[in-house]
């Protein structure tokens, strides 16, 4: 069986065909949406799931993301999250006003985001920003809705020079970590750090991998 579920104003009808999640959206008429969630079972039922498309509009990926990360992480984190999504979607409302679905992001979208952030934010807001937008695109891949993390395909802004820190436990956990591209959010989960605002810090004196390294 599906479900039917609404986002704002819009109902989307969800179903599970070959094993895989569906999302599709109809609109602000719930008997609309109950009509199609039957069409859609009908035609799963006599076996033509392999001629439906497959994607999810950002608004449904949005939600279940951010109801995910609440089961996972600090409500301070989901805080950091949900601003970050807002100010992307009303980056992408400005500069990108036809793009809908998650598969359109692109390398290409979120270099423009990041030009955007670095116009008018503080260099480690602005890959803060991206850090965190990784990790939500991060979710796609878990959902099957995305190959491909376009993020990490946008190098960073060049982090400003730090002066030597004495060595810490944590550092030194951090260390292990961040390399490894555990992800911004799960390193800081497992530094025990209330708010993944504060991984930056690290992110900062340990490079996430050789692609972010800049001389």
């Amino acid at each position: 069986m599906g479900n039917i579920r609404k986002i704002n104003d819009v109902y989307y009808i969800e179903f599970y065909a070959r094993g895989l999640l569906y999302s599709q959206a109809v609109g602000a008429d719930i008997d609309e949406a109950r009509k199609l969630l039957v069409q859609v079972e009908e035609k799963i039922a006599d076996g033509e799931a392999l001629t439906m498309a497959r994607y999810i509009d950002l608004p449904d990926f949005y939600e279940r993301f951010l109801f995910d990360a609440g089961l996972q992480y600090s409500p301070r984190s989901v805080q950091r999250f949900a601003a970050t999504i807002k100010h992307f979607n009303s980056f992408l409302g400005e500069d990108f006003a036809r793009l809908r679905q998650l598969d359109q992001l692109t390398p290409a979208v979120i270099e423009s985001y990041k030009a955007y952030l670095a116009k008018s934010q503080k260099v480690k807001i602005a890959n803060l920003t991206i850090l965190l937008l990784r990790d939500v695109l991060e979710f796609g891949i878990k959902l099957g809705f995305l190959n491909d993390n376009p993020s990490l395909h946008v190098r960073l802004l060049p982090w400003p020079k730090m002066p030597q820190r004495k060595s810490t436990d944590r550092y030194n956990q951090a260390k292990q970590l961040l390399p490894k591209q555990v992800g911004l959010t799960k390193a800081a989960q497992l530094l025990k750090l209330s708010d993944v605002s504060r991984a930056i810090f690290y992110a900062n004196l340990i490079p996430l991998s050789r692609e972010d390294v800049y001389n």
